[in-house]
């Protein structure tokens, strides 16, 4: 009986070996990679940062797996790269090159240090070693395996480091730019603005082409020169914004309407609040599909009380200061062109990342809506047969947004780098709006004095006839010289000169 029982456990014991036998080669094994973290968010420029991993042999759990799993017979290699070495570099790692199945899961880590704001990832490829880890190979030998491969990477962002110094530096400027609305003001004709407001053509071809023409024009560019989501977000965010402050400056600057562009530029702030929505919820809504746009009412809000405040301030003074008034006339042409020097350079430091990722498309698209919202305006104008001054502040309001709005909404829509990166179309614009400005208001200036200056010296008229009484017409006359004869002429109102040869 005791031999029957021994028999039996045999053949038990054979039949479970043969069975365990014939499972092993069904074991499918791959190798796998966990991060810690998962994604690495929001790393600095200059910042160094960890990311932990640890390499596990995990079944197959389909077919695709299981055939993969044929290629990591016992070992495999380890390398470790960046995405792109522009946006992050791999300061050092600890890892072996060479893992063999039979080791001991561990962890290893990836220093990695942040070098310009931007998306990439940390990739760490595993290449199956077929003739084991005894056989010392190099790097180029191993980056060789890409048939026989499997990449895991981890998501990365980088972003730009906050900085107390640009703060405060924007904040300083605030303060130049509402100091010159208060000159602004002083300038400003409240009759004038009443005349406008009773007959609106001149606010109404604004409206039109600050709503109608800006957006769809910033639109249909960014759909045919971006390829990026984010930057074709930009650049329609800023087509959809009201009238900035520089329209303003720069409407004093080439001599156009003040009085006009003001008012425009508070009639376009207070309609950007039902304006600025309808165009990012209906047309701009295949560019939020990942994300709901936040629309910056406050900052909107903010915007008017820093336009209408200061112009209060400087209408009270054109009131009750004479002094204050004669004071404000002479420095405020003077102090513009500082402020928009200033505001050039503060945006050009502030936005200097952009410069590296200026491409010709950026360029073609910021000088596309730049020039065709000056050209618009000025034609829309000029159809409508507005004065020139009228017609130079309605091209200069079209063709100037204001930037702020377009960059709030951008920030409270996109995390970082994403709202920077949204933002290089929208500086492009400014830029390519603003400096070929600088060249024209040189230019004209340099024609200006030339044409007076000629002017001067071919004409025999004095080109200042106004003089109101009898005394100032004889000292005009007797101050001239002998061979030139200065009289009156009374049919023109004004002194009129003849030169003559002394026989």
């Amino acid at each position: 009986m005791a031999w029957l029982i021994v028999t039996c456990l045999v053949l038990c014991t054979t039949f479970a070996d043969a069975a365990v036998g014939t499972n092993i080669p069904s074991l499918k094994l791959i190798p796998e990679v966990d991060f810690h973290p998962t994604e690495l968010l929001g790393v600095e420029e200059e910042q160094v940062r960890d990311i932990l991993f640890e390499i596990n042999w995990t079944n197959a759990t389909n077919e695709t797996l299981a055939d993969f799993s044929q290629l990591f017979p016992k070992d495999f290699y380890v390398t470790v790269a960046s995405g792109d070495s522009e946006i992050l570099e791999i300061v050092n790692s600890s890892y072996s090159n060479c893992i063999s199945l039979s080791d001991e899961p561990h962890n290893s880590t990836i220093v990695v240090r942040g070098i310009f704001l931007g998306y990439t990832t940390v990739k760490v490829s595993l290449k199956a070693a077929i003739d084991g880890c005894g056989v010392d190979v190099n790097d180029e030998f191993i980056s060789e395996l890409e048939e026989n491969s499997r990449d895991f990477e981890v998501p990365v962002s980088v972003i730009r480091p906050p900085s107390i110094l640009v703060n405060s530096v924007t904040g300083v400027f605030a303060v130049l730019v509402a100091f010159n609305f208060i000159n602004m003001g002083v300038q400003l004709d409240m009759d004038s603005i009443k005349k406008v407001l009773k007959k609106p053509i001149g606010p109404a071809i604004g409206f039109v082409c600050q709503f109608l023409f800006m957006p769809l024009a910033s639109y249909g560019i960014s759909l045919l020169l971006f390829s990026d989501n984010s930057l074709r977000l930009g650049l329609f965010t800023l087509g959809c914004s009201p009238g900035g402050s520089m329209s303003n400056f720069w409407t004093l600057l080439f001599n156009g309407d003040v009085n006009l562009s003001v008012t425009m530029t508070f009639i376009s702030t207070v309609a950007a609040l039902g304006m600025m929505p309808l165009w990012i919820f209906t047309l701009g809504a295949s560019l939020f599909r990942e994300r709901e746009a936040a629309i910056p009412y406050l900052n909107m809000v903010g915007s008017l009380v820093g336009l209408t405040f200061p112009i209060i301030i400087g209408l009270l003074i054109k009131k009750y200061s004479p002094k204050l008034t004669r004071i404000s006339l002479k420095i405020i042409k003077p102090f513009t062109i500082i402020i928009v020097l200033f505001g050039i350079t503060l945006a050009s430091y502030v936005n200097r990342f952009v410069f590296y990722l200026f491409t010709w498309q950026v360029v073609v698209a910021g000088l596309s809506i730049a020039w065709g919202g000056y050209c618009f305006g000025a034609l829309v104008s000029w159809m409508f047969r507005l004065e020139k001054a009228q017609i130079i502040a309605i091209s200069i309001e079209t063709a100037f947004q204001n930037p702020a709005v377009a960059f709030v909404l951008l920030l409270l829509t996109l995390p970082q780098p994403g709202a920077d990166l949204a933002s290089v179309p929208v500086v492009a614009q400014l830029m390519l709006t603003g400096i070929p400005m600088w060249i024209l208001l040189l230019g004209t200036r340099v024609y200006t004095k030339i044409k007076g200056c000629r002017e001067m010296g071919s004409t025999g008229e004095i080109t200042k006839p106004e003089i109101d009484t009898v005394q100032k017409r004889y000292f005009a006359v007797e101050t001239n010289p002998l061979e030139e004869r200065v009289y009156y002429n009374s049919k023109a109102n004004k002194l009129d000169m003849e030169r003559y040869s002394i026989q």
